[in-house]
């Protein structure tokens, strides 16, 4: 079996539980990561493979839903040992891969100083990033939200759209800061989600990502009108 085979089969065995976290959404990131490093003309697509098929490998291994966020960095920890042992990669390879890994979920404000600080190295991290965003929004986006928040309200009875509906990334960053959250609805979720649009990366990602999530809004308006029979 080949190198990516091998790691498909690793990542089919050990992501199974996660809602909307499955091999399905790795699969998705895959082939968008593969897509805009094309459009980039990033050249090493097997190392854009290889990050993308490993970038939520860590998730299996966070018990506690307010832990999440350190995914990235056991991802990164389980990345390096697993290509260290199984497969002929460069330290520079790996080093690049399980850094991807890493920082595909950090804070916007840290990896956009990152990437200033690492420059071309930095590349194959923005674009498994923008790659985990695509699959964010968007139809795909929509059935992830209503997957993964199944358990909250749809909505608030008076204001379907919410008090999340139109804010940046930056003014989603400020409610975190402040410790309101995303919001008690799965609606908040969908607005959360389209603000990813506001932390993408590369010229190509934006340029993709622009009409999923124009469909989004375009959704979440139809809701509020059928929602209140006009």
């Amino acid at each position: 079996m080949d190198k990516i085979g091998q790691i498909e089969d690793y990542v089919r065995s050990t992501m199974t539980g996660a809602v909307a976290h499955d091999f399905k959404h790795v699969d998705r990131v895959r082939h968008w990561a593969l897509r805009i490093a094309k459009e980039e003309g990033f050249e090493d697509l097997e190392m854009v493979e290889i990050a993308a098929l490993l970038h939520d490998i860590g998730l299996p291994y966070i018990d506690e839903e307010s832990e999440r966020g350190k995914h990235g960095q056991v991802g990164a920890e389980i990345t390096g040992r697993f290509l260290d042992e199984n497969f002929d990669l460069t330290e520079e390879q790996i080093e690049q891969i399980t850094s991807a890994v890493r920082h595909h979920c950090s804070p916007p404000s840290l990896v956009a100083d990152l990437l200033k600080d690492v420059g071309e190295k930095g590349r194959l991290i923005a674009i498994v990033r923008d790659a985990d965003i695509m699959d964010a929004i968007g139809a795909v986006g929509l059935m992830r939200a209503f997957t993964s928040k199944a358990a909250k309200p749809e909505y608030a009875p008076g204001n379907v759209k919410g008090d999340t509906w139109g804010l940046s990334g930056g003014e989603v960053d400020e409610r975190f800061a402040k410790g309101l959250g995303i919001g008690g609805t799965i609606i908040d979720q969908i607005n959360f989600q389209i603000s990813y649009y506001d932390n993408l990366n590369t010229g190509t990602a934006k340029r993709l990502a622009r009409p999923l999530v124009d469909f989004m809004r375009g959704y979440l308006i139809q809701l509020e009108r059928e929602a209140n029979a006009q």
